[in-house]
């Protein structure tokens, strides 16, 4: 895969995020489109997660890993939460709005690595 097409889908997902964070300013509905993002997000990641983490002989844990992977799980089942009509609750609001912008961050800290960066191939 070369980085163009990382790139694209890289643009293709910041593009998401930002239009659920103005679809859900327009409806007034900004935590139940967040959380709808968060969970195709998170549950993407974690699948490519577990697929990579299989084709590992060997495996070991690291703490970094641990904690982005719980941090993951919680904002996903802070969104599921959301989805299922407990957007009321303040805890769930906060969880999934820095889960958002954290995943926000970190696309926009991929695309700077990869226009900074070129490179070949991925793998």
């Amino acid at each position: 895969m070369i980085d163009t097409t990382v790139i694209i889908a890289l643009v293709i997902i910041l593009i998401c995020h930002l239009a659920a964070i103005s679809i859900g300013y327009k409806t007034k509905k900004t935590a139940l489109s967040i959380a709808y993002v968060n969970a195709v997000f998170v549950i993407g990641m974690l699948i490519s997660w577990a697929v990579d983490t299989v084709n590992i002989k060997t495996h070991h844990f690291e703490t970094r890993e641990w904690f982005v992977l719980g941090f993951e799980v919680c904002v996903l089942l802070c969104a599921i939460s959301s989805i299922t009509k407990f957007y009321n609750k303040t805890f769930v609001n906060v969880i999934t709005y820095i889960g958002f912008w954290l995943h926000v961050l970190a696309l926009v800290g991929m695309l700077v690595f990869m226009w900074w960066f070129k490179l070949e191939r991925l793998y």
